[in-house]
């Protein structure tokens, strides 16, 4: 027992095989919802679709995944998503990505 009671067993750093089985299981939970036009996982008024229609998918995620990466790649799902809208907005009011480093000339 370690010195706060808690276990003194560290944790290990999942190798190359269990890092693509949690991407892989990911990028099918992610279909699903996809599928099921959820973009937020983490909202509880999508909780019923995804309980309904992405379960298995959402089980083996949890599974295969550290409980941080699951919480973190479902709030980058949300970034990404709100992202790709800003830059399609932005491209439909004719906006240009700016190269970078932007030159001073």
């Amino acid at each position: 027992m370690g010195l706060f009671g808690g276990s003194t067993k560290e944790a290990i750093a999942p190798n190359r095989n269990k890092r693509e089985q949690c991407w892989d299981s990911r990028d099918i939970f992610f279909e699903c919802l996809d599928k099921n036009n959820v973009v937020d996982a983490l909202d509880d008024k999508n909780q019923a679709t995804i309980k309904k229609s992405c379960s298995g998918q959402e089980k083996q995620y949890e599974d295969n995944c550290a409980k941080s990466w699951v919480k973190y790649f479902k709030e980058k799902r949300i970034v990404d998503h709100k992202k790709a809208k800003f830059m399609k907005e932005m491209e439909e009011r004719g906006g240009q990505e700016l190269p970078f480093p932007i030159s001073k000339s």
